[in-house]
């Protein structure tokens, strides 16, 4: 028997799994991450992974799907959710108004040169930073943190972070800008 003719077997018996499953418990899956999720377009998403790992747990150890572990395993798929949303911090995003190039404009190796001092710049200004200043910023400005959270990461008061993001921001001005 080849490979491909396997690998099909095995989706359509995935698919064939992933649909029963779907009849028995997507309304109460539904409800489940209804209750505990704002973002209604990713309810969907979220009980079809719940079914896609019972199908790949049954498949990897042979075991039967009973109905406790569907609700288990549906808690797991929410806090991996929760815990990649928080990463994200999908709720903290500011809006960032950038001011786009004159798409116009053909790029030159005098432009391109400009912009690579400018990041060079700006590298080197964010390395001289002291370590805990320098963490400090690029969690705010790369991750996006709240200084809240920041403070809580580091354990320091709240002010503490405040100061550290201002001399950031005072020396990158100072260096980028000559301005302070």
């Amino acid at each position: 028997m080849d490979a491909p003719g396997q690998a099909r077997r095995g989706e359509s018996a995935e698919s064939e799994q992933i649909a029963l499953l779907s009849r028995q418990f997507r309304p109460a899956l539904g409800r489940f991450f209804g209750k505990r999720v704002k973002e209604q377009h990713e309810i969907d998403d979220l009980v079809q992974d719940v079914f896609v790992r019972l199908v790949r747990k049954v498949q990897a150890d042979g075991s039967q799907i009973v109905a406790g572990y569907v609700f288990q395993t549906a808690q797991s798929v929410l806090n991996d959710w929760l815990r990649k949303r928080q990463v994200r911090q999908s709720a903290a995003h500011e809006q960032l108004e950038v001011e786009l190039p004159n798409l116009e404009d053909d790029a030159t190796p005098e432009r391109d040169l400009a912009g690579k001092q400018s990041l060079a710049s700006a590298t080197a200004a964010v390395l001289e930073l002291p370590e805990v200043t320098r963490t400090i910023f690029l969690l705010r400005r790369l991750e996006g943190m709240r200084y809240a959270d920041i403070a809580k990461r580091l354990q320091m008061p709240m002010s503490t972070v405040e100061k550290h993001m201002a001399r950031a921001v005072a020396h990158l001005d100072l260096r980028l800008n000559g301005k302070s």
